[in-house]
């Protein structure tokens, strides 16, 4: 089992800048917490131009892999920069001041243009439809964070365990054949991952409390 379930030593983030920030990729890409209430949560996320990790365009290493969410409704609101999306099937583009909303069951996932020059910063609001609420800043904290870790040692993430964070978040991955994305979640990042290898959702390394 330790095979499928390397046990990676997780590294904690570098501190917290003054305003809030969490830094990802070696503060590549930074996030802070916007607002949350019973009907939304929003998060504000910068992506640094020219960075591999997050200014190469869709290959990017933080960009989010095409998804689509089982309950939740997802806002882009761009503030500065440039946003290139793919949006079943289909790519645009937002400039400040412009934003989209994407429904659940869409297939989507979004970066920053490379072309722009400049670094992207966006407002994204997810709004609930369950009274179950997991798509929040401890998921932010916890999939950005091990990803980050993960990367910068050198190291590729684990599948299961990326699984996992995406099934305790409702989101699906549209690379599985034939709709079978929530089943992979499921059987291999709840009922293996979490309960056969014992990966976690969340990490103190990522918590708020380990400031």
């Amino acid at each position: 089992m330790s095979l499928l379930f390397p046990k990676a030593s997780i590294v904690s983030l570098r501190e917290r800048d003054p305003d809030g920030a969490w830094n990802f990729f070696d503060g590549a890409l930074r996030t802070w917490f916007v607002q949350s209430d019973e009907h939304s949560f929003t998060s504000r996320q910068v992506f640094k131009h020219s960075n591999p990790h997050t200014g190469v365009g869709r290959s990017s290493t933080a960009t989010p892999p095409y998804h689509w969410h089982l309950y939740q409704t997802e806002r882009f609101d761009v503030q500065s920069g440039v946003l290139r999306y793919l949006l079943n099937g289909k790519e645009g583009k937002l400039l400040a001041g412009e934003s989209v909303t994407i429904p659940p069951y869409q297939y989507h996932t979004f970066w920053s243009d490379p072309e722009s020059g400049v670094d992207l910063d966006v407002h994204i609001t997810v709004e609930r439809r369950t009274k179950c609420w997991v798509f929040d800043d401890t998921f932010i904290h916890n999939f950005y964070g091990y990803l980050s870790s993960a990367v910068m040692q050198g190291k590729s993430p684990n599948l299961f365990q990326m699984l996992a964070f995406l099934d305790h978040a409702d989101v699906v991955l549209v690379d599985f054949p034939l709709w079978t994305g929530r089943l992979a979640n499921i059987v291999l990042g709840r009922w293996i991952g979490r309960g056969l290898g014992g990966l976690e959702v969340e990490y103190k390394e990522f918590s708020e409390k380990s400031d």
